[in-house]
């Protein structure tokens, strides 16, 4: 079982349901062509931006400091890891 192939992963011991994005985007667009496929293929990339969106806010609001001024989540910063989850958007199609 890996997440990156079929969603699953064992944790202590036991399997758990935990798909990567990837994985889940297929589970949920499995069976769709078409305009159809890409209207909601669509929808799911805005989805995936906005919780992406959510997460860096979440960080940077939440930044803590330990006693010696080190961030708290990573050596680099809170800013650098909510530089890294911040979604990419694609170049907008004029042909849309």
């Amino acid at each position: 079982m890996a997440r990156d192939r079929d969603g699953w992963e064992y944790v202590d011991g036991r399997p758990r349901w935990a798909p990567t994005v990837g994985v889940q985007m297929a589970n949920i667009l499995g069976g769709l062509y078409g305009d159809e496929h890409d209207q909601r293929r669509r929808e799911l990339d805005d989805l995936v931006r906005a919780a992406q969106r959510d997460a860096a806010e979440l960080l940077r609001k939440h930044e803590v400091k330990d006693p010696l001024g080190a961030d708290f989540y990573v050596p680099l910063g809170v800013e650098y890891a909510a530089n890294l989850i911040t979604p990419d958007y694609p170049e907008e199609n004029s042909s849309e």
